[in-house]
């Protein structure tokens, strides 16, 4: 160790280098599992800096997104009533919702499509949600509740990068991240079917353009 340039000892860190051995990041000067979400494996969620099960864990609803509460360790769509929380005013408590007598229990629903939808982007060679995915999402899925009725196919692809083959897969697995958040926000998953395009249609030439198009799209169905 050069003089003047003192190490540090583990769990201590000053960059992510000081805790590559053990495949952690540095995160408030420690050494900790994670950073977000995309620092985890498939299928688990940064939480407090660990890596748990689950895509979108949780141990109190201050860990879940606006909309949110945690139930049963999961984040979930938050509904105005439910078995614990009663309407007031003699109101009714209809799929999550408080409505009177002569309300109808949505007075959306049956009115066709409204919802206009964000590209879900994902990282290079990535099928994990970060933040801003899963705020798309959860976005996302508040529109469809007011929907109700209509029915989606959520497609995968890829930046031109890498064999047809994989880049399919790949797809796929995006599309069914997105799959799997909207349905444990509350999204039916009859209504969400999914799909693979990989490297069809992508237009990128450099990291900027590659990157929108690693993403996941809605498309309309019957």
């Amino acid at each position: 160790m050069l003089a003047g340039c003192p190490g540090v000892e583990y769990p201590n860190c000053r960059n992510d280098r000081d805790c590559t051995a053990r495949r952690e990041v540095c995160v408030n000067a420690r050494c900790q599992q994670c950073r977000n979400t995309a620092d985890c494996p498939a299928e688990q969620t940064c939480l407090r800096n660990r890596c748990v099960p689950g895509l979108n864990a949780c141990e109190g609803d201050n860990d879940c997104l606006t909309g949110q509460r945690c139930e049963n360790n999961r984040c979930v769509a938050r509904t105005e009533c439910d078995a614990t929380r009663q309407c007031d005013g003699g109101r009714s408590c209809v799929e999550g919702r408080c409505t009177t007598a002569t309300e109808p229990p949505d007075p959306v629903d049956n009115q066709g499509r409204m919802c206009t939808f964000d590209p879900i982007y994902f990282g290079f060679d990535r099928d994990e949600l970060d933040p801003t995915a899963r705020a798309s999402l959860t976005r996302a899925a508040e529109c469809l509740g007011r929907e109700r009725n209509t029915r989606y196919v959520l497609i995968g692809r890829t930046d031109p990068r890498g064999t047809s083959e994989y880049n399919l897969a790949l797809g796929e697995r995006r599309a069914r991240t997105a799959q799997r958040y909207l349905t444990a926000l509350g999204v039916a998953e009859a209504r969400l079917a999914v799909s693979s395009e990989g490297m069809e249609g992508a237009v990128g030439t450099d990291e900027t353009t590659w990157a929108r198009d690693r993403r996941a799209d809605f498309r309309p169905r019957d």
